[in-house]
This record gives C-alpha cells, structure tokens and sequence, in this order.
C-alpha cells in the first residue's frame, strides 16, 4: 500500500495468476485480510491447477481425501 501527499491510503489491486491449490489460498487470504479489489485469473475452463490437469495412474492416494484442507479454512461437514 502507498499513501499520497494528502495522506489517503490506496486500496491495492492484485492479480493471481493461476486457480490451483496456491491461486485459490491467496485469493482467501486477501479475503481475509478485507482486501477485496483482486482478480483469478486461469487459462483453463476450471480451477483446480495441477490436481485437474494432471493424472497418474496407477497412483493413489494414502489419505483419505477428506484431510485436505487449508489450515485456517476447516471443512464444515
């Protein structure tokens, strides 16, 4: 943030790029902290980043997927 010579703070405007896991994480914080002038922007017709685009098989996952949330964002059911 900058303040000009009256002394009024800007509100910033930010652009994430990309709507994976981290994309998603920043555009909650800036939430969080009332910053509300920002933008996700993703190539792709949906969020999700590397867990949509990619695949692997004959992989699995050894945690139920349940258990994969952010920290400060708890599931709710």
């Amino acid at each position: 943030m900058s303040k000009d010579n009256n002394q009024s703070t800007q509100t910033p405007h930010v652009t994430i790029i990309g709507s994976g896991v981290g994309g998603i994480c920043m555009a909650m914080q800036l939430e969080r902290a009332g910053i509300k002038s920002y933008e996700l922007v993703e190539k792709a017709h949906d969020i999700g980043g590397t867990w949509r685009d990619n695949t692997y098989p004959g992989c699995a996952c050894d945690v139920p997927s349940h258990f994969y949330s952010y920290s400060f964002e708890g599931r709710s059911d």
